[in-house]
């Protein structure tokens, strides 16, 4: 068995990724809320002439992008979701790959959490995987040392916590 990738504590790492993961997850959710807030204020803006003739226009438009943004805001609520449903576990080590597990492999780190943009955190990178992508599909259950491949690319499972 290998020793650890890394020099810190497997929990504490782990928690910190979480604590990263929510608070660039909210920073999403909250730029979603601007945008339908200037959705919605643009409406009232403009010459009233103007707005007349192309209100049809422009509310099938607004609805579409608002419909749109509304999409987007639900999944980032459902992923927001299951970011606080791990907190009670997060400092929970598991030797497989599972929901809340860190994956070291030969190429990259990931965060077995929701779909989360890279981040660092104490100085090392990770890419916030969610359950639902096939990357987790080919990954799930693995254990160090497996191999397993995504597309063109094979990977080595170095460790997982």
């Amino acid at each position: 068995m290998e020793t650890s990738v890394f020099n810190i504590s497997h929990a504490a790492f782990k928690k910190a990724l979480l604590e990263a993961g929510i608070k660039k997850h909210q920073s999403v959710i909250d730029d979603f809320q601007n945008s339908i807030r200037e959705m919605i204020g643009s409406e009232n803006e403009g010459d009233q002439e103007v707005r007349d003739m192309t209100q049809q226009g422009f509310n099938a438009e607004q609805i579409h992008r608002a419909n749109a943004v509304g999409d987007q805001v639900s999944f980032a609520n459902r992923e927001m979701e299951i970011l606080q449903n791990m907190l009670p576990t997060i400092e929970d080590i598991s030797d497989t790959v599972k929901l809340g597990s860190v994956v070291v492999t030969d190429k990259d780190i990931f965060f077995v959490s929701a779909s989360i943009e890279r981040m660092k955190v104490n100085g090392i990178s990770v890419f916030g995987l969610s359950t639902e992508s096939p990357l987790y599909q080919v990954m799930k259950s693995k254990k160090q040392g497996e191999n397993f491949s995504f597309k063109d690319a094979n990977y080595r499972i170095k460790e997982v916590f």
